[in-house]
């Protein structure tokens, strides 16, 4: 496949092997990490139980951040909870207003500087030695308008929620089992795949494109995942990523794709590599 593409595009031999770097699959053969246990989620344990009795908004100021305290939006709409994973038990806060979202991850993960481009970012997942946690929104999905997609605003509101937070965890498996968890579009074909069809019960590749900008409309994540690729490489790269997401799509059609658990599935994607993805079928 990556030679009918070098060949399609009349790729020159730097551009062949920016490409070949670009798709190589990094996780075969990558080993799980040393294992930094689970002793942090028993001070989140104690977050959560404090928050059913007096408002998540309050016990995050006192706890996470109390020298940089949020003046919340819409405090009511902040959430914390221990979510049992496929990645394992994973603490998450989440804010029904974006405003409370981009304050939380400023202050908490950020300690008071305001990310670059955090307006168009709808979720922050932090991994340590010492403790993980995901804060997310209820943003559109990929700043993607539930219009584009034929939805009402209430029900992509939840449906986005749901995506990022199957998306996370999907990174945070593979940094788990493997080490690895970067802004590839790899990495983005599978926890899109994980979120979309753990959202909707069913994965349509069509929305995952207009999530990157690969189909026009208001998505355009592609450009963080191609960022610095010569331009016949982006635009062989985007081929491939519109591929491997059909690829995904029929698969998720496949006698016995129900039967596989998310940790399965995920594995399978890990190992088949772009490239592999596209023709993905069951053992």
């Amino acid at each position: 496949m990556i030679n009918e593409v070098i060949e399609k595009y009349g790729l020159n031999g730097t551009e062949a092997s920016e490409l070949s770097e670009y798709t190589a699959n990094r996780f075969s053969g990558a080993e799980a990490p040393e294992d930094d246990g689970t002793d942090y989620m028993k001070g989140w344990l104690s977050l959560v139980h404090t928050a059913q009795e007096v408002g998540a908004a309050q016990i995050i100021n006192a706890r996470l951040c109390p020298k940089r305290p949020i003046d919340y939006f819409s405090p009511e709409g902040v959430r914390l909870e221990i979510f049992a994973s496929f990645a394992g038990d994973i603490p998450v806060i989440s804010a029904d207003d974006p405003r409370d979202f981009e304050s939380l991850v400023t202050n908490i993960v950020n300690r008071g500087i305001r990310p670059e481009g955090i307006e168009k970012t709808g979720a922050s997942f932090v991994s340590g030695r010492t403790t993980r946690f995901i804060i997310l929104s209820a943003k559109p999905y990929s700043n993607v308008p539930a219009s584009e997609l034929g939805l009402s605003p209430d029900v992509w509101a939840e449906k986005s929620l749901h995506i990022r937070r199957s998306h996370e965890c999907t990174h945070l498996y593979t940094k788990q089992t493997r080490g690895i968890s970067e802004n590839r579009l790899h990495d983005e074909l599978m926890a899109d795949f994980i979120g979309l069809n753990d959202a909707f019960g069913f994965y349509r590749a069509e929305w995952f494109l207009r999530f990157m900008g690969i189909i026009g409309g208001s998505g355009s994540r592609l450009d963080v995942y191609t960022k610095g690729l010569s331009p016949k490489v982006r635009t062989a790269v985007t081929e491939l990523a519109e591929q491997a997401a059909y690829g995904l799509e029929k698969w998720s059609q496949s006698e016995g794709f129900a039967s596989l658990t998310n940790a399965q599935r995920i594995e399978r994607m890990c190992d088949a590599g772009i490239t592999g993805m596209i023709g993905l079928k069951e053992e």
